[in-house]
């Protein structure tokens, strides 16, 4: 029959899932976010080429355009830089999200299979793989359909955050794990001292284990401040991108922005007005002696 894992409630209680997935929560929605404008910059270039393909009609005819050709394709090239950037950089984010995440938790995977008791030709990366939980490896397999050294695949694997909440329930299930394995070490310091007063001669085995214990607890505490600063990180991170991308893609609006923004102006010049002209106190009249 096999022996039911103990559970250290104590370390498990470190371990907080809904600030974990509320901050991946909040890095999703920025990138959401970021694709909203993306598409505005897109939209932008478009309509650039629009108005340049109309200039170059005018100019053909007749009218003197200036240098407005110059000026809008140098506007329009600059902007698809822009475009191409924040394309490529949510992608390489993801990707080296996804990756430090993945490392961190087969990091975790390690230490748990150092100290725990496995089976008898027990091959070790089979189970680290069933502790991974069916989560894409990272970096992808570099080798094609036929077997063969493929580096291309390596740089074209993408990844998204539907992969990254997949792969932060894998952490934190291998964080409880861990946290069960050192919690068997108290069984086991128990055991021994229970040994030692019945007279056997343990040397300083239950030092050791005291002192392994502790190495480990204090390992395990990194992890999990580790983890929380890690994605506090990613989240400020993705605030700076979000702040960027909706600068740039405000250089351009459309006659309902432009609208909206002017009847904006109009009602807060009004107000203030309003309030200056209530806030000033009437004269008072002359008194003629």
């Amino acid at each position: 029959m096999t022996a039911i894992k103990p559970t250290n409630t104590e370390l498990r209680e470190k371990i907080n899932d809904d600030k974990y997935n509320l901050i991946l929560n909040q890095i999703n929605s920025k990138y959401t976010e970021m694709n909203k404008y993306i598409g505005n910059l897109q939209s932008d270039i478009l309509s650039i080429l629009e108005f340049e393909k109309t200039l170059k009609k005018d100019k053909e005819v007749g009218y003197d355009i200036g240098t407005a050709l110059d000026t809008l394709s140098f506007q329009r090239i600059s902007l698809e830089i822009d475009l191409n950037f924040f394309i490529k950089m949510k992608d390489v984010y993801i990707k080296k999200l996804y990756g430090d995440l993945y490392k961190y938790c087969c990091a975790i995977i390690d230490v748990a299979l150092t100290i725990e008791v496995l089976p008898d030709n027990t091959i070790l990366e089979d189970i680290k793989q069933t502790k991974l939980k069916g989560v894409k490896p990272y970096p992808p397999p570099n080798t094609n359909s036929n077997g063969l050294h493929d580096q291309t695949n390596e740089l074209e694997e993408k990844y998204d955050m539907n992969e990254i909440f997949e792969l932060i329930n894998a952490t934190t299930a291998n964080l409880r794990e861990l946290a069960d394995d050192i919690g068997s070490f108290s069984d086991r310091i128990n055991s021994a001292k229970d040994k030692e007063s019945r007279g056997f001669s343990v040397g300083n085995l239950i030092m050791n284990l005291q002192s392994q214990q502790q190495k480990l607890v204090l390992e395990y505490d990194n992890y999990i401040i580790r983890l929380d600063q890690f994605l506090q990180q990613n989240k400020n991170f993705s605030d700076r991108c979000l702040n960027r991308i909706t600068l740039i893609s405000k250089e351009i609006v459309s006659k309902e922005e432009l609208e909206e923004s002017t009847d904006t102006e109009i009602k807060e010049s009004t107000d203030t007005e309003v309030k200056e002209s209530t806030d000033t106190p009437a004269k008072e009249d002359s008194i003629l002696v």
